[in-house]
């Protein structure tokens, strides 16, 4: 009777020594990642809740998707997340010369401060790469759901297209009959 009550009391012992993994809170107020190419151009946006929204913006028409994430994925986030130091990487990544290519918007927002990394092109350091890869991963795995509601995905001024320009208006003016008599 008393080894047993040993036994039992090492086992309790033991099950109580066990190291449990640390639960990492999400570390910003929000993550926005943004991609565009030829024949996309998207975001997704990731916040405190376990709700992640993804924006198509191209090929038309705009639709926001919605997906919810499962503990383990999102405790795999937010270590992730809080592991990954954004600081030491400059704003800007963009390679000269280089037309339609791939680039990539990581929005940062933590308090009252803001960090932004644009990457355009093959100039960015290669953890950055991994980072953007390892988020397309994380992406594949989760069902998104189409939505009808308003998502801020900040400003996404550098990815977006620029605007088509105006049309000629003197040329237009010219060549009508409006004026002539």
């Amino acid at each position: 009777m008393k080894t047993e009550i040993t036994f039992i009391a090492l086992i309790l012992v033991l099950i109580s020594c066990v190291k449990k993994d640390e639960v990492k809170s999400f570390p910003y107020e929000s993550f926005v990642f943004s991609y565009a190419g030829l024949h996309h151009n998207n975001s997704i946006k990731f916040t405190k809740t376990d709700t992640v929204y993804l924006q198509k913006r191209f090929p038309s028409p705009v639709e926001i998707f919605y997906a919810i994430l499962k503990k383990e994925d999102k405790n795999e986030l937010n270590k992730y997340l809080s592991q990954f130091d954004f600081e030491k990487f400059d704003t800007v990544y963009v390679q000269d010369n280089l037309q339609d290519g791939e680039s990539y918007l990581l929005n940062i927002s933590k308090k009252d401060e803001n960090k932004m990394i644009y990457i355009y092109g093959h100039n960015a350091p290669k953890k950055l790469y991994n980072f953007i890869d390892s988020l397309g991963s994380f992406k594949a795995k989760l069902k998104f759901i189409p939505v009808k509601r308003y998502v801020d995905f900040g400003n996404l001024k550098s990815i977006l297209p620029p605007p088509p320009p105006p049309p000629e208006i003197d040329t237009l003016i010219y060549k009508s009959n409006i004026y002539s008599k």
